[in-house]
Order: structure tokens, then sequence, then C-alpha cells
């Protein structure tokens, strides 16, 4: 062993200590902090796509640093680890795209995928069959689940509970879950958002940055996962009404003043704030839901009007708030807003005058249209009970099929190309919309429905069963519900 090669060698990894028998360690991360004693050497090997010497079966394996092609203590050559290219990040609650100075494609803050989806093996998928993988759950409460480079080679796996302000790393080769604590001074604040209203945003690099809404304002995580720590922001400073959403190359989130005025907090990509938007007089939203953003407008429905932003023709963003044609009233329930083949986005609305399902065209309100039922809806496509469909939902099939009419399909998920979707499909005995205010327990089933065929590929049962979050992470459709015992994962087509 050359004596000179022990000690600290800072790499972009991270800190590396070598010993004199020639063994190598990760001491701090790249972003300086000390690695927890609590992840062990496989865990920081899977994390950090360190390198090997080839070894003997039942010999230790000596680990390198990522950066390494030989060993320099003798010249040999080391394994590179499989499956090292990084995949694109997955950021909840429907994996959309990571925020990006070029300009994205199609509506941001619809149930789409960035990613294209496609369960390996489709064919030979069974509906009471033992799924690939399962991981167990983390500790009680209500996740969303990030994976992405947090201060790793590899993507690492994050559960967040907003309402908690709890964050946990999955550790994938002693395969737990560990808290992640602050690294100093602040700490995380809570979010009292809903389910459905809540979603979060994440700037890629090798210390990717989450963007949260919380209850004080805009949240700027940098998790660390090598040291099981973060370090956070928190912009604004007054309580996020609503979720952020990437719109005209900024991060843009709804606050509320103590004076009961809402102001549009924004951030770039390098989560610089620009100049806050201020909305004219004080207004009462009701329930909220997600935002959703596309070409010039981005809208945050709420039970009492639609909450917006548009550009301007002069470049300037200009906030308003448009109360719904009286009598109408949105139902978030039912999933995404439609985004009709004109880029129209579509939000279901109930007329109690006529008592008729009524779709509002978002940002124009005289553009209404007539339903005779409600249709759950991903955003390009909506269930007609059971049965797929990309035309308007208002619009009827010319030969409708009610045989399925005891069963639905809420989509979940639109995969980032083709057709397919993956939806939660459970009985409807009841009407469509008393079923999903319900908290009965159902039996349901996972699916995945493209041009070809609709594949049953896992059967589960727990009230709300629409509630059940998908996520990706190493090449696997993960399945989360907070009253299932574990994660269950499906391999994806590489």
């Amino acid at each position: 062993m050359d004596h000179k090669t022990s000690g600290d060698w800072p790499l972009p990894s991270g800190v590396w200590q070598v010993d004199d028998a020639g063994d190598w360690t990760l001491q701090r991360s790249a972003d300086g902090q000390n690695v927890s004693p609590l992840l062990g050497q496989a865990d920081i090997g899977k994390l950090m796509h360190a390198r090997r010497l080839p070894a003997a079966e039942g010999a230790p394996v000596r680990q390198f640093p990522p950066e390494f092609a030989f060993d320099p203590a003798t010249g040999a050559a080391l394994q590179v680890p499989p499956d090292t290219a990084v995949a694109p990040p997955w950021v909840p609650p429907f994996g959309a795209h990571a925020v990006s100075d070029i300009p994205l494609p199609g509506a941001a803050g619809l149930r789409q995928a960035s990613v294209p989806l496609k369960l390996a093996d489709q064919r030979a998928r069974e509906e009471h069959a033992q799924a690939d993988a399962s991981m167990p759950m983390p500790p009680p409460g209500k996740y969303e689940f990030f994976s992405a480079q947090f201060g790793t080679c590899a993507p690492a796996l994050l559960a967040l509970d907003p309402r908690k302000a709890a964050l946990h790393a999955w550790l994938p080769a002693t395969k737990r879950w560990l808290a992640l604590e602050p690294e100093s001074g602040g700490l995380l604040a809570e979010s009292d958002l809903e389910h459905g209203a809540w979603r979060a945003e994440l700037v890629p690099d090798f210390n990717s940055v989450l963007v949260l809404p919380t209850s004080h304002g805009l949240a700027c995580i940098r998790p660390d996962v090598p040291s099981l720590t973060y370090v956070v922001e928190h912009v604004g400073g007054a309580p996020c009404v609503a979720a952020p959403v990437w719109f005209q190359n900024r991060l843009w989130a709804p606050l509320r003043d103590d004076d009961g005025r809402i102001r549009f907090a924004n951030l770039d990509a390098a989560q610089t704030p620009g100049s806050d938007v201020l909305l004219d007089g004080a207004v009462q939203l009701g329930k909220v839901g997600a935002p959703v953003a596309y070409n010039r407008m981005a809208v945050w429905p709420c039970a009492h009007g639609q909450l917006r932003l548009q550009l301007q023709p002069d470049g300037h963003v200009a906030a308003s708030f448009t109360p719904w044609p009286e009598g109408l009233v949105p139902h978030f329930e039912f999933g995404s807003p439609y985004l009709s083949r004109d880029g129209g986005l579509w939000q279901l609305c109930f007329e109690h005058s006529r008592g008729t399902y009524v779709y509002v065209k978002l940002g124009a309100q005289s553009e209404q249209a007539d339903a005779l039922a409600p249709r759950l809806c991903s955003g390009s496509f909506n269930y007609r009970f059971a049965t797929k469909l990309k035309t308007a939902p208002w619009e009827e099939p010319e030969h409708g099929d009610d045989g399925g009419k005891n069963q639905a399909v809420m989509p979940l998920l639109e995969s980032g190309s083709g057709n397919s979707v993956f939806g939660v499909k459970f009985a409807t005995s009841a009407g469509l919309s008393s079923v999903l205010r319900s908290n009965e327990r159902l039996a349901a089933q996972l699916v995945q429905d493209d041009e070809f065929r609709e594949t049953v590929f896992h059967t589960f049962a727990v009230s709300e069963p629409w509630n059940v979050r998908l996520f990706v992470s190493e090449n696997k459709l993960w399945a989360y519900h907070p009253l299932l015992s574990r994660i269950d994962g499906w391999n994806l087509q590489a």
C-alpha cells in the first residue's frame, strides 16, 4: 500500500477517507455534513454507486468512490455497479416534470407522469398474484414520495408527511426508513392542505431541492441523505393557501396575509424570490383544489371561484379571482380538470338549480357544457364508469355500454407516453358521488389500461381506495395507501 494515498480525499461525491489497509469510507457528504453512523457500508455503496474490486465469494467487498475507475494503490480495474444510469426524478403526487429552464410540454398539475410507465410482463399479470417486491411502511402518517438525487449518486427515495412535516429516507440495502433531522436552525413547517389539494415541485441537482407549501410560506428544503439531515428556508412569511405550480419559468403559490389578503410568492429555478403579485381585495376561497397551469394561465380552482394568474401582453403576470356562476359548485373529488384537444381546461361543477353536472372552461366563465353524469378524470382521459375515453366528458358515446355501471375506475396516473392509464377499480352499487364521499371499506383493484387491454395486477381492500399513491423508484411502480400494511411494487419495462 502506498501510504501517500491514505487520508481524506475531497471528491465531487463527498469526502472519502482511506486507511492504511486501503479501505475507503465516505466521511462527509458533498454538502459538507458528517455521514450518519446509522448508514451501513452497503447502504452507502448503493446510494453512492460505489465501485468495487472483484471479490471471491464470501470475501468482504471493498468499496471505492464512484469517481474511481482503478484502485489508486494497485491500479486494478474497478467494477461499475449495474444500473448507474440516473432515472428522472419522481415528483409527487403524480410524477410531474422537475423544474427546468426549458419550457415544458403540455399542462402542469394534471395526473400526468413525465415518464413512460408500462408494467413488465404485462400479459402474465394476475389480480391475486404476489407483487414483484414490497417494502415496509414508514412510521404512521400520510406520505408523499420523492425519488431524486439528494446528496447521492443514485436516486434516493424520501417519504414526506406534509401534515407532520416529517421526512424519512429509505435505506436500500438495510431496507428501513430513517428520519431526516434539520442540519442546523430551521425546522420544516407543517402543511394543512387537504390530500387532494397538495402537490410539490422539485429542482433537480446532486442535492435536489423540494419546494413545498407550508403554514410558513413556500419551503425550499435540501435533503442530504448521507448525513440524514436537511436544510430548509421558508419564503413568503405567511401561510400557503394552496400548492405551488411551475408557470412562466417560475414557481408560484398563493399566500394569505394576516389582513386576509392574498399575494402570490414566486421563485425562479435557483429559488431566488421575485416580486410578489397582489390580488386586489380580500376574497373567501372556500375549499381549494390542486393548481393547473397551461400556456399563459395558472388556475387554483376553489369552492367559491377561480384564483388565477394570467400572463399579460406586456410580459407581467396579473392575479384575479372570478366567482363561479350563480348556483355552481365545483367537485374536485372526481380527479383532475379535463384537458381538451384545443388546450382548454374544464372543471366539473354541479348546478343546483337544474340538478345537473356542468363542465366550466377555466379562465372563460361563459363557456359551459352540460353533462349527463360526472366522469372520473386524469387530464387527457376520463372514465365513464369503467370505460376509458378520450372524448370530451360531456359527450356521450353513440353506443353507450352501461354493462359496467356497477364498477368505476379512478384514473391515478397517465403514462408519460402512449395511451396507458393506471387506475383503481371499485364497485359503485350506490351513485358514484356518494361512493366517493363514503369511508366504508371497499374491495379494489389496480389496473393498467392501455390501447390493447385492461390488466388487473393487484387486489386490496381499504376505505377510500382511490387515495392510493403510485410512485416510481428503482424501476418499479409502487402503491402506497396509509391503511395498508406494506408498500407493494411491480417491475416496469426498462
